[in-house]
């Protein structure tokens, strides 16, 4: 029987191992959002490209479907109701109760800005060298800076289990600090190469009540480096507008280098309230 590091040591091996990771100058994908928005299946895909040198994500805003079948121009006008409640010793509260149809939305959990290279803080920020002291002459060169951070989990070592025919350690982590921010749960590490294969996160992106419901993240290695395969909601997201939305993922396909330098075929689209983002951690 192999013999396994205590928890601590795996946990610092993994994040070793997913901070040395260089991925490829540029990575072209698809991201497939899929789920039933109440009994109706949805699926829709978008082209995007990841650059590791400024960490811009460019995306073409309208998905396959979008453009195979764009939606109806509404007509009419909205309608809703005010109710209002009193007990006769404060003010009334109202409450605004729509009615009708909720409106049609464009996109199905709205426009993903995402790489399937979110660690989801697993990786080591690298240090700022701006401002940096000038060496002077004949002063000892520096050769690394090592700092010291306090732990934003405890960890421990579940068992040891096979998982899509890869060994692995699996881990459980409880935040120590800051539990919306730091929000892995279980974890998932090869024996061998200590990257990760699946991850149990509590929250995910930044907008409810995606960020209030646990996920299940699968990771693919590929020529060394893990990316994400797919997130999957755990649970119903009952979204605005009276939207009830089952079985959400977000998948990453066709991850690919692209085959020209100057094949730049995207843009950088500005940030929407609405839009599927990961926390900057």
């Amino acid at each position: 029987m192999q013999y396994a590091p205590d928890a601590d040591t795996i946990w610092l091996r993994t994040r070793s191992a997913v901070s040395s990771v260089q991925y490829s100058r540029r990575i072209d994908y698809t991201i497939a959002v899929t789920g039933l928005d109440g009994d109706r299946p949805r699926a829709e895909r978008y082209r995007a490209s990841w650059s590791p040198n400024d960490g811009a994500i460019r995306l073409f805003p309208i998905s396959e479907e979008q453009l195979a079948a764009p939606p109806p121009v509404t007509h009419g006008v909205d309608v809703s109701a005010d109710i209002a409640l009193s007990t006769g010793r404060n003010a009334p509260a109202v409450a605004e109760l729509p009615m009708g149809h909720p409106p049609p939305t464009a996109d199905f959990l709205g426009e993903p800005l995402l790489s399937p290279t979110y660690m989801f803080g697993l990786h080591y920020a690298a240090p700022a060298m701006a401002g940096a002291a000038p060496e002077r002459e004949n002063a000892l060169r520096v050769i690394a800076t090592v700092s010291a951070q306090s732990a934003s989990y405890r960890v421990s070592l579940i068992d040891t289990r096979v998982l899509d025919g890869v060994p692995t350690y699996h881990l459980e982590l409880v935040p120590l600090r800051h539990p919306k921010e730091n929000r892995l749960r279980e974890l998932w590490v090869g024996t061998d190469d200590y990257m990760p294969r699946r991850a149990v996160i509590a929250g995910n992106f930044t907008l409810a009540p995606l960020v209030d419901v646990p996920w299940t993240v699968d990771f693919s290695i590929v020529g060394g480096a893990p990316y994400i395969v797919r997130e999957t909601a755990d649970a119903v997201l009952y979204l605005e507008h009276r939207r009830v939305v089952k079985d959400a993922v977000i998948a990453f396909e066709e991850i690919h280098e692209p085959g020209s330098i100057y094949d730049e075929p995207l843009i950088m689209p500005q940030r929407l309230d609405d839009a599927l983002v990961e926390p900057r951690i």
